[in-house]
């Protein structure tokens, strides 16, 4: 069964940046960009490092290993070495909260 879990307090991410959380057993990265907060697997498909060791380019999150570009708002992979994709998670925030949908 599926539900969200307080991950981290929204003030806790500027706009731009991101954070690795555990979000029961998922290791998770939130995202937080100017339309609001995305969550994705903390892991690259290419080479499996955290993608939170990386940087927010735009609409993009940048592996730090090898330099595969990934969509943080659909895991879609968008630049070698990575073809395959990441999970995305969905988010809300609440009462501050920012909260990801796990099973």
């Amino acid at each position: 069964m599926s539900e969200f879990v307080k991950v981290a307090a929204a003030d806790d991410i500027p706009v731009g940046e991101m954070k690795s959380v555990r979000a029961r057993h998922a290791k998770v990265v939130v995202c937080h960009l100017k339309d609001g907060f995305f969550a994705m697997a903390d892991e690259c498909s290419h080479d499996y490092v955290p993608i939170s060791t990386g940087w927010v380019r735009g609409d993009n999150v940048v592996c730090p290993r090898h330099g595969a570009i990934f969509d943080i708002k659909t895991g879609e992979a968008k630049a070698p070495p990575a073809v395959a994709g990441i999970d995305v998670f969905e988010t809300k925030v609440e009462n501050g909260d920012v909260y990801v949908l796990v099973d």
